[in-house]
């Protein structure tokens, strides 16, 4: 997919000029890759996964359905979904074994200007277990911590018996936001091979 130099510029005219849009959405993908989905307002959730499955406004899925009644929940009007990988693939298993740095630098440059374009309150980390299927996902992790410059990163409900956090997908209504240490939960992917942690 091309990224063209208007969107990262200045995404919310961007947007404005794709005529299948529907309102009050945001949407930045094709068949192969997705970047943004989301209904952003003036309190926004970024909302991380690992990678897309198939949802666009047009047909949403069950991910999505979830995310958005729990942002909602949660007291905030608006919700952004992204993710580390943007290929989409209905099972993180079948995603390539290497990543394709053309797709992390683009993914990394639309997260920039997502941030530059919109009120982005808290981070909501989502990727549950599937982060362990590739290590390039945790990697990609640190350089976007560091690109978003943002620190009120938040995980749902306890983390998962690997130390990750939770896919929306396996919570339930009620369960708190806990504040979550990502500079150092990503530090622990780029560096532990290093010996330095």
């Amino acid at each position: 997919m091309r990224i063209s130099k208007q969107l990262l510029e200045d995404m919310p005219t961007w947007m404005k000029k794709q005529d299948d849009l529907l309102p009050g959405w945001i949407y930045v993908g094709d068949a192969e890759e997705r970047y943004v989905i989301g209904q952003p307002s003036k309190l926004n959730m970024l909302v991380f996964g690992v990678n897309p499955s198939t949802a666009t406004p047009q047909k949403l899925d069950p991910t999505i359905r979830k995310v958005k009644k729990l942002v909602n929940e949660a007291g905030f009007d608006g919700w952004i979904m992204v993710n580390l990988y943007p290929l989409r693939a209905t099972d993180p298993d079948a995603l390539p074994q290497k990543a394709d740095k053309t797709l992390l630098e683009k993914n990394i440059a639309v997260l920039k200007a997502l941030c530059k374009s919109y009120s982005i309150y808290r981070v909501w980390a989502a990727w549950g277990n599937a982060i362990d299927k590739r290590f390039y996902l945790g990697d990609t992790l640190y350089d976007i911590a560091e690109s978003i410059n943002c620190d009120q990163w938040f995980h749902r409900g306890k983390m998962t018996s690997s130390g990750n956090p939770r896919h929306p997908l396996y919570m339930k209504s009620g369960e708190e936001f806990t504040w979550f240490p990502v500079a150092d939960y990503a530090a622990e992917w780029r560096f532990a091979d290093c010996g330095w942690i």
